[in-house]
């Protein structure tokens, strides 16, 4: 259950519980530290066991930061997912529930197909930016391999044809290892 593999059908799904329950149980250590601290003190809180429920904000917003993240995005449907697999080379990596990060913002792609010499994409929300999405995957991938076809797609029918007539290239075993580090490494 608490396995987290990015890329992993219903990533965002189990990460979405997770920082749920984590967030609730750093609450209650919390208020268990604090609570603690009150009655070994006589009722004051001035004391160290509120400086150390005090310190267990910075945990919970890490997780609540995290949970925001995920928020507009939702993993898609399974049947799609099986279509996507059914259609990718059996050498290429099926990815799912990708949210990736710039600087700038978050991008959510449903599927990413990433075989030798190709990355397709499939955007979770229609109204972002595929233009932008392409590019900034395009431009890190070219920081590892300058053989890649970068693509990323609005709608399902064109990302299965391409991943379907995907052409192979002859790419050195590193330089794929480096692309696909290079793309799960922008996985949140």
């Amino acid at each position: 259950m608490f396995k987290r593999e990015k890329g992993s059908y219903g990533y965002i799904k189990r990460c979405k519980k997770q920082d749920i329950i984590k967030m609730i149980l750093y609450v209650f250590v919390a208020l268990g530290i604090f609570i603690t601290g009150l009655f070994t003190n006589k009722m004051s809180y001035q004391n160290i066991f509120t400086i150390l429920a005090i310190l267990f904000v910075l945990p919970w917003a890490r997780v609540l930061v995290e949970f925001i993240m995920f928020f507009p995005y939702k993993t898609p449907e399974k049947e799609s997912y099986d279509k996507v697999a059914a259609v990718a080379p059996k050498e290429a990596k099926v990815a799912s529930d990708m949210v990736i990060t710039s600087s700038e913002k978050s991008m959510g792609l449903s599927f990413v197909v990433i075989g030798n010499g190709y990355l397709f994409g499939l955007i979770m929300n229609e109204k972002q930016d595929v233009n932008y999405i392409q590019k900034y995957l395009k431009n890190g991938v070219y920081n590892w391999s300058n053989q890649y076809q970068v693509k990323i797609h609005k709608n399902m029918k064109d990302f299965l044809r391409d991943v379907e007539q995907a052409k192979e290239k002859e790419i050195p075993e590193v330089e794929r290892k480096n692309v696909e580090s290079y793309i799960f490494s922008l996985v949140i």
